[in-house]
């Protein structure tokens, strides 16, 4: 997903993830360019980084693109904890790897 939390593909990525998981497949979400902003730790239980949080405990996979999340001034310190720091070739590797690939971005 490339698009900042505000947009509509955060809610519908999020429940798409909900809908897979409670079917029983694994689900990884890779973030870049403004997606990133997704994992911001926010204190707020509605929040994108408290479903995101809330999703991994269910088993949801969740990596960003460390070159979009520097780019942007957003650190591990920032973040949601669990998430792992990768590169675009990493998500090549993802997409290689799974039977099915969406792409969410503006």
């Amino acid at each position: 997903m490339t698009t900042s939390p505000e947009h509509q593909n955060s809610h519908t990525v999020f429940r798409l993830i909900e809908a897979l998981l409670s079917a029983g497949h694994s689900v990884s979400l890779f973030l870049m360019e403004d997606g990133i902003y997704n994992i911001v730790r926010i204190e707020s239980p509605n929040s994108p980084s408290a479903r995101l949080e809330k999703l991994m405990k269910e088993g949801l996979a969740v990596s960003l693109c460390t070159q979009s999340a520097e780019g942007r001034g957003i650190f591990e310190a920032d973040a949601v904890s669990g998430i792992g720091w990768l590169s675009q070739h990493e998500l090549s590797r993802i997409v290689a790897r799974s039977d099915r690939f969406l792409a969410f971005g503006a």
